[in-house]
């Protein structure tokens, strides 16, 4: 019985549970969700090294995923922007205050703030906060021109 249990530890003992990812190398990511509307859904990533991808589903010009190296210096200046932010300290902000606005994930370092836009106790910083790092990134140039609005 106890080679049974040891070799059962060996076989699973170090797989991952599903739904647990391994550190993928992910800096920041945002996430815009759907609403009720033409608002735009899609995911931008940050990897620690300057790569980023990007990903549309509805509502923006480009569906393709993408891939690039940031231009020198954006990394750096998207760094100094979210640690100077009050993003540390922020919880979910998902209060239902106004219906039919779409949510905003921000994640940096492993942590994620959850933002409904409809949400009137959010600080006006995240929201801030979130369109500087689509700036940043230059989405718009996936993001717009499929009639759908950033919110």
């Amino acid at each position: 019985m106890r080679v049974l249990t040891l070799v059962t530890v060996l076989l699973f003992g170090c797989q991952t549970s599903p739904g647990v990812k391994k550190d993928s190398g992910v800096l920041l990511s945002l996430q815009r969700t759907a609403c009720y509307g033409a608002c735009p859904v899609y995911v931008v990533e940050v990897f620690s090294d300057g790569t980023l991808h990007f990903k549309g589903e509805r509502h923006v010009k480009v569906t393709e995923p993408i891939e690039l190296k940031l231009a020198p210096g954006v990394l750096e200046k998207l760094i100094a922007r979210v640690d100077q932010s009050g993003f540390a300290g922020w919880n979910d902000f998902t209060t239902n205050s106004v219906s039919d606005a779409p949510t905003v994930v921000l994640s940096y370092k492993g942590r994620a703030v959850r933002h409904y836009r409809g949400d009137d106790q959010a600080p006006p910083e995240l929201t801030a906060l979130e369109d500087e790092v689509d700036a940043l990134l230059g989405t718009d140039r996936w993001v717009k021109g499929a009639g759908g609005e950033t919110q």
